[in-house]
């Protein structure tokens, strides 16, 4: 199954770039909640420093394969692509992730598991990317893709509260396995992925909000952009590897990002609706466009006024992308649209 970006050009040795050793593998977690109420509207801000410090491998190791992986899709290095794969393949041998992962914990897997496969993805058709090394890394990914997957088999619970099998986290879940359903050529696995976004645009209202973000009061437009990053991405990966979304899910796509960015101009209508004035994790508060706001907007690439807009806050980075958002994803929009 392709993946959702353009094949790499010629390879050719352009640097002497040393390559990092890989960071240790880490195979439990037990990570930190940090709101500190029901809805997740207020967070502490010990308690978010000391769940970034719990996840900081998870971090380190990302950062570690994604910058060689920029750097061969940048400038078609070959020894790169063989520094970021040898870092992927480093932790696949040792079975990172499949060991012990409380809910928060599992949570920073499944993100992690989206930056890795999406970087994977653009490496595959690197000379370094053998067959064998193929089989390998694929296989551990699906293996890390069915622990993410168990957590979000179960049953939605009753009525219209806050839930992880309806809002953000299920489109997350969803990214994650299905690039490692790409990554692993397993099309269950992409059908998964798929589904649970579907599951998710399934909530978006007729002006573009999603209940399930609403209901995080101040939080409200930053998890409705943090939404739009997997629910987009997983169009293209569907996209290109033949499992597309329809027309329904395409629509509500494009009113949920359509929504957010109106909102990130004047946020007064999602403050009515959430019933609080908006903030964001962010200390200081950046502006809405930049970082992860602009991010799903630059991988959704739907309408051209939007991406004008986003030009003065680009390159967009984020881990649980891929790595350089504006360098993978930057390519043609999606070519069906309703």
């Amino acid at each position: 199954m392709p993946g959702p970006f353009a094949a790499p050009g010629p390879a050719a040795p352009l640097s002497a770039r040393p390559c990092p050793a890989p960071p240790p593998p880490l195979r439990d977690l037990d990570g930190v909640p940090f709101y500190v109420d029901r809805n997740a509207t207020r967070h502490d801000p010990a308690l978010l420093a000391a769940d970034n410090a719990a996840a900081r491998p998870l971090n380190d190791w990302l950062d570690a394969i994604q910058r060689p992986t920029e750097r061969w899709v940048a400038l078609r290095d070959p020894a790169q692509a063989e520094c970021a794969i040898g870092l992927i393949e480093a932790w696949a041998a040792q079975r990172a992730l499949l060991g012990s992962f409380n809910r928060q914990g599992g949570y920073r897997r499944k993100w992690t598991l989206a930056g890795a496969a999406l970087a994977w993805l653009a490496l595959r058709d690197a000379p370094a990317a053998t067959p064998e090394r193929q089989a390998r890394i694929g296989a551990w990914m699906a293996e890390v893709a069915q622990e993410v997957r168990r957590h979000y088999d179960r049953p939605a619970p009753r009525g219209t509260g806050l839930s992880e099998l309806r809002n953000n986290h299920m489109a997350w879940a969803g990214l994650a396995v299905g690039a490692a359903g790409v990554a692993a050529q397993d099309r269950a696995l992409l059908r998964w992925g798929m589904q649970a976004g579907r599951t998710f645009l399934a909530g978006v209202t007729a002006e573009g909000a999603h209940p399930q973000e609403l209901a995080r009061g101040r939080m409200a437009l930053h998890y409705h952009f943090f939404a739009l990053q997997p629910s987009a991405a997983l169009a293209r990966l569907g996209a290109a590897a033949g499992e597309p979304f329809g027309a329904e899910e395409l629509a509500a796509l494009d009113r949920l990002a359509r929504f957010s960015f109106a909102q990130a101009a004047d946020p007064s209508r999602i403050a009515a609706l959430a019933g609080a004035e908006q903030g964001m994790l962010d200390t200081p508060p950046r502006p809405w466009l930049s970082g992860g706001g602009g991010a799903g907007l630059e991988v959704w690439r739907g309408d051209p006024v939007i991406l004008a807009a986003l030009a003065a806050h680009r390159p967009f980075r984020a881990r649980w992308l891929g790595g350089g958002v504006t360098l993978l994803w930057g390519g043609a929009p999606l070519a069906s649209r309703p």
